[in-house]
């Protein structure tokens, strides 16, 4: 079959990746929310994440050196919208969302308490990429429902039906449900 050019998109052909909510503290206290999908593990306890610089999550990591990642599943899909939105400081994406929290172990920026799995972080370095900072955070500790767990000691997405981002800005997810093993 022959193949289409790719110029000025290409980086849309890397498009499959699970889909995370931020969660960091702003100054008076309050939670702020905000949707991710650019990010990679650069490091055995290392994350990386594309934030706009002007983003109330960006602003907030660098203020207080710390945030949390909140892996969803299918029922909480939703919520990826809602804080994907841009909503005022005084205003809780979680609220709107139907979400609530529960404190973390290391961080004061709190857990989605209904994701199925949470990592807290603190920031370690970032890189200026534009409009967007790639952002380094250093693992401190996950939590993860127990029956999620998959043999090699990490997530089970399948299992944990963890939304996909396949398209972006408008938004579609998937789940996984076929898995296959590759032959030699």
């Amino acid at each position: 079959m022959a193949k289409v050019k790719i110029h000025s998109k290409a980086t849309s052909l890397c498009r499959c990746r699970p889909c995370m909510i931020i969660t960091t503290l702003h100054e008076s206290g309050g939670v702020n929310a905000g949707t991710f999908g650019a990010y990679t593990n650069v490091g055995p306890k290392e994350i990386a994440i594309a934030i706009g610089m002007p983003s109330h999550t960006y602003q907030n990591i660098k203020r207080t050196g710390e945030f949390v990642i909140n892996i969803p599943n299918q029922d909480q899909a939703h919520a990826l919208e809602v804080c994907g939105e841009s909503i005022p400081p005084d205003k809780s994406e979680l609220d709107e969302a139907g979400l609530t929290t529960a404190p973390a172990d290391r961080v004061k920026a709190p857990l989605i308490a209904e994701f199925p799995a949470n990592i807290e972080c603190e920031f370690w370095k970032e890189t200026d990429i534009g409009y967007h900072s790639l952002i380094i955070g250093k693992v401190l500790c996950g939590h993860l429902e127990e029956d999620l767990l998959d043999k090699d000691g990490s997530i089970d997405v399948i299992k944990a039906k963890v939304p996909f981002c396949i398209r972006y800005p408008e938004p579609l997810y998937a789940v996984l449900g076929d898995p296959q093993v590759a032959k030699k």
